[in-house]
């Protein structure tokens, strides 16, 4: 009975050190704070970068000018480690965008970019430092998933009065005697409206303008000059990256001539973002 009864403390014993090490127990994964590490008000910039999809981790002064020429911001590496991921992609990269950095083992963090593109391909190097808490011995993988320009298409126009107004003051072929009135003749225009002070500013022969909810939809009216030529425009959209471009597609007939010698054309937009605006005028199969 005496030896029963000495094992009770024991196993007591036991699921205490148990419990006690779970209670110690990292839970995985977990979120690391961090802030970038900007070079843009200095004269220093980056060199020597491989840009092979991965992270270099830095944790000395020593380290950190293999990659720097110039004079840089100090770091504290006692306290911080540098992480510099960097990379290609066939496209060019309009921004990065840091998801998380996330310690999934007791060795191993994550990296989490997403790279929005731009629409236009080429392949441009990209890359980006980190300032976190000290790292020793951990791994930092790298993991990107790109996000393509966002396409956004006119909003299809059933209200009669706004398809009249357009129809009789922004003819598709001819010059308008109600927009672009202190536009050269011979220069290409494009306006973005996102109020009723903007509409009637662009609108000079009438006051009776059609309703637009401008709190949720933006207007575009453009003109080309393309001189006497047969030209139509068949078809408009907007590509959003880190700026906004107006496409514009245009079709030539080489057996037709309308005598035009500027083309008109306007949208109804979802309301656009205050972002760079620029427009592009291009053959369907360009």
């Amino acid at each position: 009975m005496k030896k029963n009864i000495l094992k009770i403390p024991a196993l007591l014993l036991l699921f205490a050190v148990g419990l006690a090490a779970s209670c110690h127990k990292e839970q995985y994964p977990i979120d690391i704070s961090f802030t970038e590490y900007l070079l843009a008000e200095t004269a220093c910039q980056w060199t020597n970068l491989p840009y092979d999809n991965k992270v270099i981790i830095i944790n000395s002064d020593n380290e950190l000018k293999k990659y720097l020429e110039g004079d840089y911001p100090a770091i504290d590496f006692s306290k911080y480690t540098l992480l510099l991921a960097n990379g290609y992609v066939n496209n060019r990269v309009s921004e990065i965008i840091v998801k998380n950095v996330r310690q999934v083992s007791i060795h191993t963090c994550i990296l989490n970019l997403e790279l929005g593109l731009k629409y236009k391909d080429s392949t441009e190097p990209w890359h980006i430092a980190l300032r976190i808490e000290k790292l020793s011995e951990e791994n930092v993988k790298l993991n990107t998933t790109l996000k393509a320009p966002k396409i956004i298409r006119p909003i299809p126009i059933t209200d009669g009065n706004i398809i009249n107004f357009f129809n009789m003051t922004l003819d598709m072929h001819f010059e308008s005697d109600c927009f672009f009135t202190d536009i050269d003749r011979y220069a290409d225009t494009c306006f973005l409206i996102n109020n009723i002070f903007e509409f009637q500013q662009a609108c000079v022969c009438t006051d009776d303008l059609p309703e637009i909810d401008f709190d949720k939809f933006t207007l575009i009216i453009g003109k080309k000059y393309y001189g006497w030529s047969a030209m139509w425009f068949v078809d408009q959209k907007i590509i959003e990256d880190s700026a906004l471009t107006l496409v514009v597609q245009k079709y030539y007939s080489p057996n037709g001539f309308d005598g035009a010698p500027a083309k008109n054309h306007w949208g109804i937009y979802p309301k656009l973002p205050n972002k760079p605006f620029y427009v592009e005028y291009k053959y369907e199969d360009e």
